[in-house]
């Protein structure tokens, strides 16, 4: 086995050493020959002139002007019109060239121009454009992006158009979209599924709660990935894509918000692009607190023995919770095109953030009688840190023929957290008179360092207009050492003694090796693609204070061969009137993750802990879809009816501790089996031109199966989820955007959640088009409320608390920038002649 990993890590690292090289050898001075030019020393001449509409007469700014070879393609010089249709070409040799302007909407021109010594600079003149009227009418149709933008493979939500998102994080960016959910913990799912966060196409260490939102342009929305993707992505995808800057010259925005539980937030982002350079930058800074309450109910069924005499047989908790956090973003890199086919890409990301927990637990124990036999309270005080770098080096070579490309990327993650907490606890008999050796306090602090290396290599290769071959290869290694001290304060010594149940030093090593091929092309008018991928997974943890390991490895030999394999058939047929079908199956994994796997003791409350199972064995899915796209006018609507069943589910279940049935013991299991179908809808259509509306409905129904030691669970029941965005554009540019939700009663292995609704207010108002103003009022009817109830043979238990309560948030977008094709050249001119040149442009901005 060990033997097999060096080799697939010796291999990838030969590849991206051989690429690599290739790439620096063409960096100027660093390899290659040859000036590739004409050799003309004379290059001084200068064209210049402006650009105007022909039928208005006013100037068209951003127009393209190329001046060319007379007898050739290649171009000598090339600038943009600035915004009073102002243009220069400098620094030009003699010789016979072709102008050549043109803009998005006009005609293209074309004419010959002679430079020699008479006319080393010459007016042009003014250069009319005609409007050209087809493709002005194509420009009105297509220029304006949707929110909500769906096809037969994903749906692409465009988070820029979403204006309930500025100043906010990635989970405000998520909360709208169809389909998707967020619970009280900030956990991601779609159609109820946990989903695989993905930025700009790779898989992230990133929460998105570590993202600003404003700066995401897009978030692709993939329910059923292609063997492209990791095998483990049962729950779909969320591709966050970042924003880019594609336009010459620089652009930026400077942002700020303050609103009610101290929520503020402030951001500046920097883009400058020039030739083959595109440098950007972005820091960001997020604040917020959340006082938040929950309540707990429990009626044992099952009788823990007697305390004082008296079974106690109800347990209600008041849980009063006030969360601080602070999270600082930076983000710098630069692209560097090393010729037109080859673009090297190098970037690094530095995540901080900082968790402030207090929590009030109010508590009391009831006898049959519901008279109170003991009661307490608790205050949990908890700090968390952490700080995490990610750095990336890409290459990416495309080819002559459209759509063949190769890419390559090494990517180096590393997170540090820390974290220390205190329970002291109340104890006090039914009269209110506390207990001996009340309080009790129980500290806790450790540290989690981890490194995460990712290698990851694609090519795409059509081979003609209806047929097209991908492969790659892909290489994970992620290490942690981790440490937890637990000690309980001792009244008889006065000193904190170590607590060894919850005391744990641990290490893990996580690696994943995969490899897949994928083909698509048509046959009897149906478009199909097909796909293997194989996953070669290793994990293994170890506690090291106490002698325990746990691990997992697929495939160990030809009999598990069959968990490493992982196929995938998708079909789609185009339909008259824009009308789309699509059918797909494919095979998918869940490996059990470091806090189900880890057996140890976590503490929730005085009645509650949690732990996790070293025996778990990952969940097999198998997927499929029936997908019907339809886009008529101004109307869109997608549809889909999915099935999902899994081998080996990973249940959260709950059990009274044994000796003390009082305290429950929340863990994970593999189920026998479950499986969930159902149908999932989204319209999107625009009214009047001025309202747009967006609703989505998912129905689905759910069984599963479970085993415990003794018994059998089987549950199963029909649910929901539906949402509602309403976006109108009033005169004056402003804008109103209303976004509701409502998620249903849905079944768990051992009872069934609350229903969860909220709405959310948002007006916008945008300013010279340089400033933007959102107002928003989260949660408008303060019912964002989430929970469960348990029924079984032991006990029934009701819970339920929040995430965060209603607020109101200001938040004010200044947007700067300049098209300027030699913004470096200008600024290293000016910088020679002193600051005082002449040529620099002051001001202008887009």
């Amino acid at each position: 086995m060990k033997k097999c990993l060096i080799t697939f890590y010796g291999i990838s690292i030969l590849v991206f050493s051989f690429f690599t090289q290739n790439i620096f050898a063409q960096f100027p001075g660093m390899g290659g020959g040859g000036t590739g030019g004409k050799g003309m020393a004379m290059n001084f001449a200068r064209l210049y002139g402006k650009v105007l509409d022909a039928k208005t007469k006013q100037p068209i700014e951003f127009a393209s002007v190329a001046l060319l070879w007379f007898d050739k393609d290649s171009a000598v010089a090339g600038v943009l019109a600035k915004s009073n249709g102002d243009f220069s070409l400098d620094n030009l040799p003699f010789g016979g060239f072709r102008l050549r302007i043109s803009f998005i909407g006009y005609k293209t021109i074309e004419q010959k121009i002679f430079v020699n010594m008479q006319s080393i600079e010459k007016d042009l003149g003014n250069i009319a454009l005609e409007q050209d009227e087809a493709v002005l009418k194509e420009v009105t149709v297509t220029s304006e992006k949707q929110l909500m933008e769906m096809s037969i493979d994903r749906k692409i939500y465009n988070v820029d158009k979403d204006i309930s998102t500025k100043g906010g994080t990635g989970l405000d960016a998520v909360k709208n979209i169809p389909s998707v959910t967020v619970d009280a913990d900030g956990n991601v799912s779609l159609r109820n599924n946990s989903v695989q966060i993905y930025i700009d196409g790779r898989p992230s260490t990133l929460t998105l709660q570590q993202i600003p939102a404003d700066q995401i342009e897009k978030i692709e929305i993939i329910s059923n990935p292609s063997v492209k993707f990791d095998a483990a992505t049962t729950g779909g995808i969320l591709n966050v894509i970042m924003k880019k800057n594609k336009l010459p010259g620089y652009n930026g925005i400077a942002m700020g918000g303050i609103g009610t539980n101290d929520r503020y937030n402030g951001m500046g982002n920097i883009n400058v692009k020039e030739g083959k350079v595109n440098f950007f930058a972005m820091g960001n800074y997020n604040t917020q607190t959340n006082n938040n309450d929950g309540v707990t109910n429990r009626n044992n069924i099952t009788l823990p023995p007697p305390t004082f005499g008296v079974v106690q047989k109800y347990y209600n908790l008041i849980d009063t919770n006030r969360m601080k956090n602070a999270f600082a973003f930076g983000r710098m890199g630069f692209d560097y095109a090393i010729n037109n086919r080859n673009t090297i890409t190098v970037s690094g990301t530095l995540v901080h953030g900082q968790f402030n927990t207090t929590d009030w637990q109010n508590y009391n124990y009831q006898d049959t009688g519901k008279k109170i036999v003991t009661q307490g309270s608790r205050l949990n005080q908890q700090t968390t840190q952490f700080l995490a770098f990610t750095g990336q080096m890409q290459y990416k070579r495309t080819f002559p023929k459209e759509g063949k490309e190769f890419t390559t990327d090494l990517t180096y993650s590393n997170s540090q957290s820390q974290y220390n907490y205190l329970y002291t606890t109340y104890m006090y008999d039914n009269t209110g008179t506390a207990l001996p050796f009340t309080p009790s306090l129980q500290k806790s602090n450790g540290g989690t360092p981890n490194w995460m290396y990712t290698y990851q290599s694609d090519f795409v290769n059509p081979i003609n207009d209806h047929s097209k071959f991908e492969c790659g290869v892909r290489s994970y290694l992620s290490r942690s050492f981790s440490t937890q001290s637990t000690a309980n304060y001792d009244y008889l010594t006065a000193a904190y003694i170590g607590f060894s149940d919850l005391t744990n030093n641990y290490n893990i090593i996580n690696m994943v090796n995969a490899a897949y091929a994928n083909f698509s092309g048509k046959a009897l008018g149906f478009n199909y693609m097909t796909g293997l991928r194989f996953e070669d997974s290793y994990y293994k943890g170890n506690i090291t204070n106490k002698d325990l390991s746990f691990s997992y490895q697929y495939p160990v030999d030809l009999n598990t061969l069959q968990y490493s394999l992982f196929p995938a058939l998708y079909l789609s047929k185009k339909l008259p009137h824009n009308q789309e079908f699509q059918i797909n199956f494919s095979r998918k994994l869940n490996r059990p993750n470091f806090f189900q796997m880890m057996p140890f003791v976590m503490m929730a409350d005085n009645a509650n802990i949690r732990i996790g199972n070293p025996q778990l064995r990952p969940e097999f899915h198998n997927l499929g879809e029936l997908n019907y796209n339809i886009q008529y006018r101004k109307l869109n609507f997608l549809t889909s009816a999915y099935y999902r069943y899994i081998q080996n589910p990973i249940t959260n279940v709950a059990y009274p501790l044994a000796g003390n049935p009082s305290i429950l013991v929340n863990t994970f299991q593999n189920g026998t089996n479950s499986f969930q179908y159902g149908t999932d809808n989204t319209l999107r259509i625009t009214l009047f031109s001025k309202l747009d509306l967006t609703g989505s409905f998912n129905g689905f129904y759910t069984y599963i199966v479970w085993n415990n030691l003794t018994q059998q669970f089987i549950n199963s029941g029909y649910s929901f989820s539906s949402k509602l965005g309403v976006t109108y554009h009033f005169p004056a540019e402003f804008t109103l955007q209303i976004n509701g939700n409502y998620q249903a009663p849905q079944i768990i292995p051992q009872g069934q959640t609350i229903a969860v609704r909220y709405m959310d207010l948002t007006l916008n108002k945008m300013l010279n088009k340089k400033f933007n103003f959102t107002l928003q009022l989260s949660d408008v009817f303060n019912s964002k409320r989430m929970g469960s109830y348990y029924s079984t043979p032991d006990y029934t238990q009701y819970l339920t608390r929040r995430r965060e309560t209603r607020y109101l948030k200001l938040t004010v977008t200044y947007m700067f920038g300049k098209m300027d094709a030699s913004i470096f050249k200008r600024a290293k001119q000016q910088k020679k002649d002193g600051g005082n040149s002449d040529q620099m442009d002051q001001g202008g901005g887009f």
